[in-house]
């Protein structure tokens, strides 16, 4: 299944082009904290649109994350390596990237059924239900199930999730 493309937050837009330090309370910075990827039911669709172009910043705005089954807890899975992290894109180091590993994220469900997930968002982790959202991107055009032993694999795209000029 191919996913469609990340997109940031608008307000973690703000704090990163303005040299904000805090993307979290603790004090995590973008690219020197640690990062989890989190799943999303359908029903957070009105809240995503609403963070990309108005500003839901924190992960607890968000809402309709898939509940504790599988590998799947609350919060969401970290990502690897054990932060996500910013690199030189290219040649020009004026353009970085934000990556993360390039083996991806497995989410299993074991005995009971992944319901309902649609989106994927990357966010800061301060905690199982707080933190700044980064970005999010649409996984299916319509909710799916992921059923007792099967799995899914969330390869982040070999350029990156995002880069910024």
């Amino acid at each position: 299944m191919a996913a469609g493309t990340w997109k940031v937050f608008t307000k973690a837009k703000r704090l990163m082009g303005t040299g904000g330090t805090a993307m979290a309370s603790g004090g995590i910075t973008l690219g020197a904290g640690i990062f989890k990827m989190t799943l999303h039911k359908k029903s957070a669709s009105a809240n995503l649109l609403k963070g990309t172009n108005a500003g839901l910043s924190t992960y607890a705005s968000i809402g309709s994350p898939v509940g504790n089954y599988g590998n799947y807890t609350a919060g969401g899975l970290a990502i690897g390596p054990a932060t996500g992290k910013w690199t030189v894109d290219g040649t020009s180091s004026a353009k970085m990237k934000f990556s993360y590993t390039t083996l991806g994220l497995t989410f299993k469900a074991c005995a009971s059924t992944l319901g309902s997930i649609k989106y994927a968002l990357i966010r800061t982790s301060t905690g199982a239900g707080a933190g700044k959202v980064v970005c999010w991107c649409t996984l299916s055009t319509t909710g799916f199930n992921l059923t007792a032993g099967n799995t899914l694999i969330i390869t982040p795209n070999a350029s990156g999730v995002f880069s910024l000029k």
